[in-house]
């Protein structure tokens, strides 16, 4: 892309704390972008484990790093990296993710093909270092919603416009949910887009457990009651009691072979010449 033509900023987000199994991927894959104008904001979330020590060796003058001194949670990282956003658009990139080497192009070409959108969410692909199994999650086919109170879309793979994403902030009182919360308040009274081409990986896998899924659901319980939203309470409480119980008699890898639908052969073969050349070089 030339100098003439490289199209508008985009900021990249990423808070990070003691990422330095995978973070090392992951700047790989942002530095692998087909779309070069970009400032990627990385947030230390008070790390231990070498992570600062590497965000501080990092060249390229368009990453800005943040370091916070002691751990105060992913929301809070999220909302200095907002504050700190100078791009027209704004997008994730979470330290142990990885993205397609056109995510940054394809998304901008349609933000800024459709001057309506005020987000445009892509497919994502769920994986993990320890095993084979890979999952899909979000559209299969192109949508275009009025945004009316449902489930948000995905907020790791999506894209927005940072002067409306600056007019609210990620709520560090919340346990979990934090992105989602956000998206329904920035979503509000707005038009977004649906890409099915999957344009993030989630590295999800490695860390996800029965217990960790299960805990999940009481935190989300506990949210809902603090918020008064009894018909939240009473699904979730019932999804929980059922889950408990299914959860005795399946394997993780058959839980997890839920989450998502199969790749189809080409989506497989994206992973492989995207993904493994990036995990196989991370220390």
């Amino acid at each position: 892309m030339s100098e003439k033509n490289k199209g508008p900023l985009v900021t990249i987000m990423m808070p990070v704390f003691n990422g330095l199994k995978l973070i090392h991927a992951s700047i790989a894959s942002l530095l692998a972008q087909t779309y070069s104008n970009w400032e990627c904001i990385i947030v230390d979330d008070g790390s231990t484990d070498g992570t600062s020590e590497y965000l501080d060796s990092l060249q390229d003058i368009r990453f800005r790093v943040v370091h916070f001194k002691e751990n105060l949670g992913r929301p809070f990282a999220r909302q200095k990296a907002l504050e700190l956003a100078n791009g027209k658009y704004l997008a994730m990139l979470d330290a142990d993710d990885l993205y397609k080497r056109n995510k940054i192009e394809m998304q901008v070409k349609i933000m800024e093909n459709n001057p309506n959108i005020i987000l445009v969410s892509s497919a994502i692909c769920s994986f993990g270092t320890n095993t084979d199994l890979r999952r899909r999650r979000g559209a299969e086919i192109v949508k275009i919603v009025n945004y009316s109170g449902e489930k948000p879309p995905i907020h790791a793979s999506s894209m927005l416009i940072t002067q409306r994403a600056k007019l609210f902030k990620y709520n560090g009182f919340l346990k979990s949910g934090e992105d989602a919360d956000f998206l329904v308040r920035y979503l509000k009274g707005g038009t977004y887009y649906l890409d099915p081409n999957i344009l993030y990986y989630y590295s999800e896998f490695d860390s996800v457990t029965k217990q960790k899924i299960l805990n999940s659901y009481k935190i989300r319980l506990s949210d809902n009651a603090k918020k008064n939203k009894f018909r939240g309470v009473i699904e979730l409480s019932i999804k929980y009691l059922v889950q408990s119980i299914r959860f005795r008699f399946l394997s993780i890898e058959q839980i997890l072979s839920h989450r998502g639908k199969e790749l189809t052969e080409q989506e497989n073969i994206d992973f492989l010449q995207e993904c493994r050349p990036l995990l196989s070089c991370n220390p």
